[in-house]
């Protein structure tokens, strides 16, 4: 499956403000979804994270600096690890 986005990108979801990190990347009724970790308080991963399925049309890569900079720490973490 392709899709705009790849596993380990940082996105932001215009929808719900929120901003996560691309776990998975599949396909439901012809639209491309992803599974996203959401980080559970904002611009941190360290308190822990939420999985969502968000639809690939809400989406654009994320310009959260702090965010971005915590999620390099985590990539190899089982953050990413299906």
């Amino acid at each position: 499956m392709n899709g705009k986005f790849q596993p380990r990108d940082l996105v932001y979801n215009r929808n719900t403000t929120e901003d996560g990190a691309i776990r998975k990347v599949y396909e439901t009724h012809g639209a491309t979804m992803y599974e996203v970790a959401v980080p559970m308080h904002g611009d941190a991963w360290a308190s822990g994270f939420c999985i969502s399925d968000w639809a690939e049309d809400v989406l654009q890569l994320s310009d959260n600096v702090r965010l971005k900079s915590a999620t390099l720490a985590v990539l190899a973490s089982n953050l990413f690890v299906i």
